[in-house]
């Protein structure tokens, strides 16, 4: 259970966390193959690209989980804390159908791929994987606005529910 928890509130962060890793310790190594060696790892851009890429689908199901998103809300402070609650439960719903459309389009492309069996240039992995972790994040995304509509609608916050 407690991992469970863990994944819950940290699994964005972690992914996000490594794949920045993995940029900035390929960008170092390649500036120091290109200074010193006269020679670039031709790989390591592909590899940055597709991490950088994947962190912003992350970085989605992140915002929402933790309630970060940009948003204009003047006018909404002006209403009651019960309106305010009534529009946050249908924004999250059209984000939701929003969310459904994007992962629909996402495995049509995944399936496309799959069907041609296309592949990265430089290190040649089957772009079906990076098109099935784009789809991950989506459903990732998806889940966490139900998990921002349960917990609105019941009105508990972060703090009740770590107790």
């Amino acid at each position: 259970m407690k991992c469970i928890k863990w994944l819950d509130k940290n699994l964005e962060l972690a992914v996000m966390a490594i794949m920045l890793a993995v940029m900035s310790v390929l960008s170092f190594v390649n500036v120091i193959m290109r200074y010193f060696f006269h020679s670039a790892l031709s790989w390591s851009d592909e590899v940055c690209c597709y991490c950088l890429a994947l962190s912003s689908f992350f970085a989605l199901s992140c915002a929402i989980r933790l309630g970060t998103s940009i948003r204009v809300d003047t006018f909404v402070t002006l209403l009651s804390k019960k309106v305010q609650k009534m529009l946050e439960v249908v924004c999250s719903v059209i984000m939701l159908v929003f969310l459904a459309f994007l992962l629909k389009g996402t495995l049509e492309i995944a399936a496309n791929a799959a069907k041609i069996g296309q592949a990265s240039p430089a290190l040649r992995i089957p772009l079906v994987y990076l098109y099935g972790v784009m789809a991950f994040a989506v459903v990732l995304a998806m889940l966490r606005y139900v998990q921002a509509i349960v917990k609105n609608i019941s009105g508990k916050s972060d703090k009740e529910g770590e107790n």
